[in-house]
């Protein structure tokens, strides 16, 4: 209101001031009531300045500074700013309702973020704990499918032969060399099986720190410990070696290297990645294959898990993280590779993926802080 009408008044007035004494006492006189104008004209601009400031400026500092508040959801909404224009105060009852409309979207964000999360937990437990299953059923399989090294009743007579003592010194020597392979063949049979019911056992023991682990994250902050990565590293390539029915060579350091990191959840990644390595190298088609670990130690512990499996295309390197994203239609390593990219941030470490191309094999490259 005191802008519509301060200016045009008082420039009227000065010019009537200025014409009436120059008309009654003269140029002289009218002089001085020039200079006297001036004077009242930068009076005229120091209260409009003022009043500018009063009516304009200030309002919309402080709504310059509800705009501002508005950066970080959760501040105090918009409250009515007294002397402002009606404008300035129609403004701020919008900005009010806009933040209210961000802050409810905000948390209607978080609910649906907070439920994504548990869906994704429980597929990932899942992934996981069928990942751990795996070589459990391929070991049980394997087991019912070999024969018998040696039938019962065959060893039974030849026991019984070599009990006649009117036996040919020829043919008593050919049954003892029968009898002491078939030992051996033994032997060696329950040593491997010792071997994979070792494996078995280590796979039931992964699922259970799975099922436990998921309960602990589900309960508290995630905890880093000081463990050996080489020892995570042999007991899942153990494991991977009976994944997918091919025969998988794992080669890996001796030496214990230790980190910083959460064991349950390191471990299920360095599965998942070797369950990527076993499809890879399934999927090429060339019969049996090899992943070679190496792990290079420093300020911070690298961790290469290169496999000769079917690769990928190095442009494809970015989408291989995300979420249900898989190079193989039949397979479900997207839920898996994103699920460790987003485990191993967490543990302030790094996953990356590189291949020379399809056909030339991958490598899953891990960091992670020395301990």
């Amino acid at each position: 209101m005191l802008l519509r009408w301060l200016v045009p008044v008082g420039g009227v007035g000065v010019v009537a001031i200025v014409v009436v004494l120059a008309v009654t006492v003269g140029t002289e006189v009218a002089l001085w009531s020039v200079l006297a104008g001036g004077g009242l004209l930068v009076l005229m601009l120091v209260a409009l300045r003022i009043a500018i400031a009063r009516c304009v400026t200030d309002p919309l500092r402080q709504f310059a500074g509800q705009v501002a508040a508005m950066a970080t959801l959760g501040e105090a909404a918009p409250h009515p700013l007294p002397g402002a224009p009606a404008e300035i105060r129609a403004l701020s009852r919008q900005l009010t309702l806009v933040q209210r409309q961000m802050l409810e979207q905000a948390g209607q964000r978080e609910l649906r973020s907070f439920r994504l999360g548990r869906t994704e937990s429980r597929a990932a437990l899942v992934h996981n704990a069928r990942n751990a299953l795996s070589p459990i059923s391929a070991i049980l399989s394997h087991g019912l499918a070999q024969p018998p090294v040696a039938e019962r009743s065959m060893i039974e007579r030849v026991v019984a032969e070599l009990a006649q003592p009117d036996l040919p010194p020829a043919r008593r020597e050919r049954l003892a060399a029968f009898m002491m392979t078939a030992i051996d063949t033994v032997a060696r049979a329950r040593v491997e099986r010792l071997a994979q019911f070792e494996t078995g056992r280590a796979a039931l023991a992964n699922i259970l720190d799975i099922i436990g682990g998921a309960q602990d994250m589900a309960d508290e902050a995630l905890v880093l410990d000081r463990c050996d990565v080489t020892d995570l590293i042999a007991r899942n390539g153990a494991i991977a070696r009976y994944g997918d029915g091919h025969s998988i060579a794992v080669s890996f350091p001796a030496s214990p290297c230790w980190v910083r990191a959460d064991r349950v959840i390191l471990s299920q990644v360095i599965g998942n990645l070797f369950r990527n390595a076993a499809e890879a190298i399934a999927a090429q088609g060339d019969g049996d294959g090899q992943v070679l670990v190496t792990v290079a130690d420093g300020a911070e512990v690298t961790v290469t898990i290169a496999d000769d499996g079917d690769g990928f295309d190095p442009a494809d390197a970015p989408m291989l993280f995300q979420h249900g994203y898989s190079t193989r239609k039949a397979k479900s390593g997207g839920l898996g590779l994103h699920w460790c990219a987003n485990g191993m941030a967490a543990m302030g470490g790094s996953l990356r993926l590189e291949s020379d191309g399809p056909g030339l094999g991958a490598r899953a490259i891990l960091t992670l802080p020395a301990a």
